[in-house]
């Protein structure tokens, strides 16, 4: 299959926006070619129905803006959005304008390019699966079925401002599939009734969040359903299913609540970190949402120094980050050196996460403490390192314990600053009374408490370690929990923990 990100970064420097719909909540269901483009624009304007993770995890030079609209609620002005898109592409910018869903189903898609259109602006669509067809396939509701099925209709139940229900045709179908229907479910409902096809007795179903962990799904009948909605408070994003299908919601429910349904975690972790942390929280049914509050920044002259005469003399190497680990053999690669220069050294790495990314380099380190911690890895290491000459990649700020003690034995050490963390400068906080929060390092703490925009905030801390746990204690004086070690695993081991205590607000 052609790869859609290299033919982006060859495209000829001209504007263009790519409709893209994102799909129907889970951000696995994003095509293959949308995350693609996604994740080679230069800038992403997207709607309030895109699941956070598709954006937050996207490169560091990616602009994002926000342009979500939601019904009783301040939004951007369809206006302006074509004006975004436009600004941009004449910047000769690659745009995707992410929406949920399909971009084309509702979602204003066709006035975009009707507007692109008479603007001259190069666009594309890329189709996504909407939640008028995932949402019911969610709850075990197939739309339409050989025996009581043959047709299925979509229509909105959104009413514009002085709009009357007598101006909404009801098509003809066997099945119908309603979005936006919540805010004027009773009224939709008797307008159905008195059209004659269906009656108060025809089933009906509601997909609430459809495809998303906490989905829920309540059954009845044209009857009842609006009755219902209001008893298991029921709020959009809906989809309403009415016709015989829906009653196979109970039949055919395939769909399982997960460890961490209803869960809110809020990841303070960089981007080049969160994606798989990201996934794991995500497949325990958690609402993971990525709030990159620091971000690595590369010392690219050091960098650019590393070189086959600089590396010779060391006998041992000792990895501490991930990020290290990225940066480091990069820049190896990068000046024209490869793994080989690594022959005959010690290698350590403090964490199986750092011992993972070094893998991927192809280099397979020597020794991981159990315990991913500087301590436990001078525990490894011999007591007496004379003669030993030892290279350190690692952030500019970082505990000296590690060198400290290393030079205490008398090795030679080499402390090779690679990296800096540094604030990201938030303009908004996404954290809630009552969220998780995963602190996956001290600077993640640090960063959090002294933002003015998290004062206040009732959360609940879990963390990745000890030190980072200790770290949170300056700032925090309610229960925290804390990962036996660095590892994903232990991380959402911990927030299972956490929720299982009756922590949750």
């Amino acid at each position: 299959m052609m790869n859609q990100t290299t033919k982006l970064s060859k495209r000829p420097k001209k504007g263009i926006v790519y409709l893209v719909g994102a799909g129907p909540g889970n951000p696995g269901l994003i095509s293959v070619k949308g995350n693609e483009l996604l994740h080679a624009c230069d800038v992403v304007i997207y709607d309030a129905l895109v699941n956070e993770s598709l954006v937050a995890t996207l490169p560091d030079s990616t602009i994002r803006i926000f342009a979500g609209k939601r019904g009783n609620k301040p939004s951007v002005p369809q206006s302006d959005i074509n004006k975004m898109l436009l600004t941009y592409a004449k910047k000769d910018k690659a745009v995707v304008r992410l929406k949920g869903g399909d971009p084309l189903l509702f979602g204003r898609g066709s006035e975009e390019m009707e507007y692109l259109r008479d603007r001259k602006i190069d666009f594309e669509i890329v189709p996504g699966v909407s939640s008028a067809i995932a949402a019911p396939a969610w709850a075990g509701i197939p739309v339409t079925h050989r025996s009581v099925s043959r047709s299925v209709a979509i229509v909105t139940g959104h009413l514009q401002a002085g709009e009357s229900i007598d101006t909404l045709n009801m098509p003809v179908a066997d099945t119908i599939v309603f979005l936006m229907a919540m805010q004027n479910l009773p009224i939709l409902v008797e307008r159905i009734v008195s059209e004659g096809k269906f009656t108060k007795r025809t089933p009906a179903a509601i997909v609430q969040n459809g495809t998303l962990p906490y989905q829920k799904v309540v059954s009845g009948t044209l009857g009842t359903i609006a009755a219902l909605k209001e008893r298991h408070s029921i709020e959009a994003p809906a989809v309403l299913v009415i016709g015989e299908t829906a009653k196979f919601a109970k039949r055919l429910s395939w769909f399982k609540a997960l460890p961490l349904a209803g869960v809110r975690v809020v990841v303070l972790r960089t981007p080049e970190q969160s994606d798989e942390l990201l996934k794991a929280l995500y497949n325990a049914g958690a609402t993971a949402v990525p709030w990159p509050i620091i971000k690595i920044k590369p010392r690219t002259r050091t960098l650019a120094s590393l070189s086959k005469s600089f590396l010779e003399k060391f006998t041992m190497m000792i990895f501490t980050s991930p990020n290290g680990v990225r940066l480091f053999m990069d820049a190896l690669f990068n000046n024209g050196i490869d793994a080989r220069c690594l022959a005959g050294k010690k290698i350590y790495t403090i964490g199986g996460g750092t011992a993972a990314a070094l893998k991927k380099y192809g280099v397979i380190p020597d020794y991981v403490p159990k315990k991913f911690v500087a301590e436990e890895l001078l525990s490894i290491i011999p007591k007496h390192l004379q003669g030993e000459h030892i290279l350190v990649p690692r952030a500019s700020v970082a505990r000296t314990i590690l060198i400290d003690t290393l030079r205490e034995r008398h090795a030679d050490v080499t402390e090779f600053q690679v990296y800096d963390t540094v604030a990201t400068d938030p303009d908004y906080c996404p954290v809630k009374d009552g969220d998780y929060v995963l602190f996956t390092s001290s600077s993640t703490v640090e960063h959090y408490f002294e933002n003015p925009l998290c004062r206040d905030k009732a959360i609940i801390p879990c963390c990745i370690g000890d030190i980072t746990a200790s770290t949170v204690k300056k700032y925090y004086k309610g229960t925290i929990f804390i990962a036996a070690n660095a590892s994903i695993p232990a991380m959402v081991t911990a927030l299972k923990t956490a929720v299982k205590k009756g922590t949750r607000k």
